[in-house]
């Protein structure tokens, strides 16, 4: 009676400790759909201001566990990865499973009518799927605005982050 009990105990303290479990994400740099060189730097400042605010959205890791930008960086840099090359959509998988991560957030962006057009998207690494619940799509924004587009992003993606 008393392995019984004790292998109760053990169930409903691995199911607790399951569904109060951080989900672990890293964030990608963008796609730069256009190719343009000099929109370059939009591929790592959207992943870099991103993962920033995620951070801050939950400073203690109660609800989640952002990957630092410089541990994905390293990866990208020793895999040789551009955010520029076209293969870059297929190759990133490389980069997430050396991560050891769950959800992943990357996105691209294009050059249209002199302004950005910014996608964002939260994939499921176990599928390497988009989630059509948490995406960011068709944010316009002025090129020297174009920063304002990471709370929209952000705002989101928030529910799937922080679930009360």
């Amino acid at each position: 009676m008393k392995k019984l009990l004790n292998l109760v105990i053990l169930l409903l303290a691995i199911m607790i400790v399951s569904t109060n479990a951080q989900t672990r994400f890293a964030v990608l740099p963008f796609q730069n759909g256009e190719g343009m060189m000099d929109l370059n730097v939009w591929c790592y400042s959207l992943q870099d201001s991103i993962q920033k605010v995620l951070v801050t959205l939950d400073v203690e890791q109660k609800y989640f566990q952002v990957v630092p930008g410089d541990s994905v960086e390293e990866l990208l840099a020793e895999l040789n990865l551009d955010p520029t090359n076209p293969q870059y959509q297929t190759d990133m998988w490389k980069v997430v499973q050396s991560l050891n991560v769950e959800k992943v957030i990357t996105g691209n962006f294009y050059y249209r009518a002199d302004k950005l057009l910014i996608n964002a998207y939260v994939y499921d690494v176990r599928t390497k799927l988009a989630d059509p619940r948490y995406q960011a799509k068709n944010i316009f924004k002025d090129l020297e605005d174009g920063m304002s587009a990471v709370p929209i992003i952000v705002n989101k993606l928030k529910p799937l982050l922080i679930k009360e």
